[in-house]
C-alpha cells in the first residue's frame, strides 16, 4: 500500500471516510426517524421534527467534512509510511494492555480537544465566521455530526494528528477510536433522547454525555461544550443549569399508545366513539393558519378547497417581517410560477382521500421554490397535520383552523 499513488490510494481512503459517516449515520436516522419512529416520538427533545431542507444542508457540508477529514487521513498514512508516526502494526510490541490504555488516553484527549476548541469556535470573533455552519442545526438531525465549516473541519481533525504524534497507537485502536468517534457524535445530534429516565443518577454513567446534553448546546449556544464526557463543562461552570431538569422531563414523558385502549365505562365508550366519528367526518377544507416552525409565529393564511374529489390549496395573506417586501413573489419557483406573486397562489393540489388521510399530493413551498410529495390528516377538526416528503427525508408542520 506504500507505494500506491495520490490517485490510486486517496479514493480507497475517502469511500472510507464517506462509509464511516454515512452507514452511522443513516442507521441512526433510520432505525429512530423512520422504522421506529412511533416507538421514540415521545422522546423527541424539542417536540419537533428536523427540517428537510435543514438535513440536506447538513448532509452537504458533511460532504466536504469527509473530503478534508480524508485529505488529513492520507496525510497520516504517508507519515506512518515514512516512519514520523507512532502508529505501529505488531500487536505484540506494546501488549494487550497497552491497546486498551492507548484508547483511553485517545477518548480522554480527544474529549479535553474538543471541549477547548469548541468554547474558543465561540468566541464573538470567530463564531460567525466557522462556527455559525453547525449551528444553523438549531433542532439537529443525526446528519449534522459532520456539518461543519471547512475550517471548522481541519480544527476537528487535529485531533488525530495530535494522537498520531503523542501516543503509541495500533492500527486496529485507531479504527475503534474512529468507529466510536463517529457514533457517540451521530447520538449526539439525534434528536430524541434514547437513554433511560434514571441515567442521570447514576454515579457510575452519569459523566457520559447524553443526546439532551448536546441538544441543548444548539438550542442555547452558550452551555454543555462537552464531547464525551461531562467533567470540564461542571469542572469550568458551562454545563446547562437546566439539563438534568430537561433529561427528566424528556424521559418521563408517557409513551403515545399505539393500540386503542378498551373503555371500561359505557359512557366513556360511547364518548370516544363519538369524538372518533366527529373527527373522521371532518375535512380539511377550510381556511387555516400556518407557522413558521421554529418561531412558532403566525406565517400566512390559506384556503383549502375540494375539486372534483381531489383537494388544492391557495395561499390567501402573509404574515410579513418588517424585512420582507409587502408583496413578496416566488423568486426560486420554476414554470408558471416563477417570480408568481406568493399571496392568492395555488401551492398545494392532488390530494386524495385514502380512510381517514388525504395522500398522494404535492405542496409547494414558496420560500425555496421545492415542490415535495405531501400527505395531509386531521389530528382534530382544529387542527391539521401536513407532511412533506423529499427522499426519505421528511417534515410535518402543524396547521390551526381559522375560526
Amino acid at each position: 500500500m506504500q507505494h500506491l499513488s495520490f490517485q490510486e490510494l486517496f479514493p480507497h481512503i475517502l469511500f472510507a471516510d464517506f462509509l464511516r459517516y454515512f452507514l452511522v449515520t443513516g442507521t441512526a436516522y433510520l432505525v429512530f426517524w423512520v422504522v421506529f419512529f412511533k416507538r421514540w416520538r415521545h422522546r423527541i427533545i424539542q417536540r419537533k421534527s428536523p427540517e428537510v431542507k435543514k438535513m440536506w444542508l447538513e448532509f452537504r457540508y458533511s460532504m466536504s467534512t469527509v473530503l478534508i477529514f480524508a485529505l488529513i487521513g492520507f496525510g497520516i498514512l504517508s507519515m506512518k509510511n515514512a516512519g514520523y508516526t507512532l502508529i505501529y502494526d505488531n500487536f505484540a510490541e506494546y501488549g494487550g494492555w497497552w491497546f486498551i490504555v492507548s484508547l483511553a488516553l485517545m477518548l480522554l484527549l480527544h474529549d479535553a480537544w474538543f471541549y477547548w476548541t469548541h468554547r474558543l469556535m465561540h468566541h464573538p470573533k470567530i463564531f460567525r465566521h466557522v462556527h455559525l455552519v453547525h449551528h444553523r442545526s438549531i433542532n439537529p438531525s443525526p446528519w449534522a455530526a459532520y456539518s461543519f465549516h471547512p475550517i471548522e473541519a481541519v480544527i476537528e481533525a487535529g485531533i488525530y494528528l495530535l494522537i498520531v504524534f503523542t501516543i503509541p497507537a495500533h492500527g486496529l485502536a485507531l479504527f475503534i477510536f474512529l468507529v466510536y468517534m463517529i457514533t457517540r457524535n451521530v447520538l449526539g445530534h439525534l434528536g430524541i433522547e434514547f437513554l433511560p429516565k434514571g441515567f442521570l443518577n447514576n454515579r457510575w454513567l452519569n459523566w457520559h454525555t447524553t443526546t439532551t446534553h448536546h441538544d441543548l448546546h444548539h438550542k442555547h449556544f452558550n452551555h454543555n461544550f462537552g464531547l464525551y464526557f461531562t467533567w470540564w463543562d461542571r469542572w469550568f461552570g458551562t454545563e446547562d443549569p437546566k439539563y438534568r431538569e430537561t433529561f427528566e422531563e424528556v424521559t418521563s414523558r408517557e409513551k403515545v399508545s399505539e393500540k386503542p385502549i378498551p373503555a371500561r365505562v359505557l359512557k366513556i365508550l360511547v364518548g370516544a366513539i363519538l369524538l372518533t366519528n366527529v373527527a373522521y367526518a371532518q375535512s380539511p377544507v377550510g381556511t387555516w393558519t400556518t407557522f413558521d416552525e421554529d418561531k412558532g409565529t403566525p406565517r400566512s393564511i390559506v384556503q383549502i378547497e375540494e375539486k372534483s374529489s381531489l383537494l388544492e390549496g391557495k395561499i390567501v395573506s402573509l404574515y410579513l417581517q418588517p424585512c420582507e417586501p409587502p408583496d413578496p413573489v416566488c423568486s426560486k419557483c420554476s414554470g408558471e410560477q416563477k417570480d408568481a406573486k406568493i399571496v392568492g397562489m395555488r401551492f398545494l393540489w392532488g390530494f386524495k382521500k385514502v380512510d381517514d388521510k388525504w395522500t398522494a399530493g404535492y405542496i409547494l413551498d414558496p420560500g425555496n421554490g421545492t415542490t415535495y410529495r405531501s400527505n395531509i390528516c386531521l389530528e382534530n377538526a382544529d387542527t391539521l397535520k401536513v407532511r412533506g416528503y423529499w427522499g426519505v427525508f421528511w417534515r410535518t408542520q402543524t396547521w390551526k383552523r381559522v375560526k
